[in-house]
């Protein structure tokens, strides 16, 4: 996903997964990528989100007013002139809380992707299913840990309407168990590389590994330490198999081993204040520590 616009992507808040359902997660996707990417200001009409979704209007309606109510955005109902031939009429204009921590990045390409033989109503079933679910991923990959169980206390879905939708994305191939335990969606349309911090020639490992941490670094409201090769390389040492690979192997037991997500999770304390250096996430991830050579210090030998 190297190089491409932030214009092509919108935030999704996590949380919104806790409190809105299936169908109004993906309402309100859609209601983002007719915002203003950096404002967050939008005038779409109801009917053009309706066209795109399948729900009528004011179904569509509800869902965004249900999302105003959990507070991811503002709707003010305003008139405005419709010229010198017509009444004037009344609209809503939207404001989007766009969060600074804990959300995932969504392409547009999520958008557009459909599935043969599926109604616009079906696919926004689905499509909002798989928003959830990537909102209680590990961080910077498509794989959790959760049963149908946990994940019916996490989402705002009963266990019977869980169960019936991840069957169905299970035999579409959309969504895959791991061995073990565990789901992995099969979807590439999440998440932003940060492919501006690497010198040329990072090893696409070591690109791997600082992403997973400048994600969960993000996630809970801070920026990442800045990218050392010294420190990664020490990471790199201890997980030397990239995220894609570990999904591959739909293995639970390896990927808790070798996830740099997965340990961070599991080792990591609460983060208060920003860290401002790797070598901090080296001692959590390795148990070691590492102390980098002192520049300007030399031996010699007499």
């Amino acid at each position: 996903m190297e190089n491409l616009d932030n214009k092509d992507y919108r935030i999704f808040p996590i949380n919104a997964a806790k409190v809105l359902s299936n169908k109004e997660a993906y309402i309100y996707l859609a209601l983002l990528f007719k915002s203003d990417f950096q404002t967050g200001e939008s005038n779409v009409l109801l009917e053009t989100l309706s066209k795109e979704t399948g729900y009528d209007t004011d179904t569509v309606s509800s869902y965004l007013h249900k999302a105003k109510d959990k507070g991811f955005v503002d709707i003010a109902r305003m008139w405005v002139d419709a010229g010198n031939m017509a009444k004037p009429k009344t609209k809503n204009f939207y404001k989007i809380h766009i969060p600074t921590y804990n959300f995932i990045m969504v392409n547009r390409s999520f958008l557009d992707w459909h599935i043969d033989g599926m109604s616009l109503k079906e696919e926004t079933d689905i499509k909002g299913f798989i928003l959830l679910i990537k909102s209680i991923c590990l961080n910077n990959c498509n794989v959790t840990f959760y049963s149908l169980r946990e994940m019916a206390e996490l989402l705002n879905l009963c266990y019977s309407t869980l169960h019936k939708l991840m069957t169905k994305c299970r035999k579409l191939g959309i969504i895959e168990s791991i061995r073990g335990g565990g789901y992995k969606i099969m979807l590439e349309y999440f998440d932003i590389g940060n492919t501006g911090y690497f010198p040329k020639g990072t090893l696409p490992l070591y690109k791997d590994i600082y992403n997973t941490i400048s994600a969960y670094c993000k996630s809970v409201g801070f920026d990442p330490p800045p990218y050392k090769v010294e420190y990664i390389s020490k990471i790199a040492a201890k997980y030397p198999y990239r995220q894609n690979d570990l999904e591959q192997t739909n293995d639970k037991a390896i990927i808790r081993q070798y996830s740099v997500s997965y340990q961070l999770a599991e080792r990591l304390p609460p983060i208060n204040e920003p860290i401002k250096s790797l070598n901090y996430f080296v001692k959590v991830l390795t148990n070691e520590n590492y102390k980098p050579p002192v520049k300007g210090q030399h031996k010699f030998i007499m």
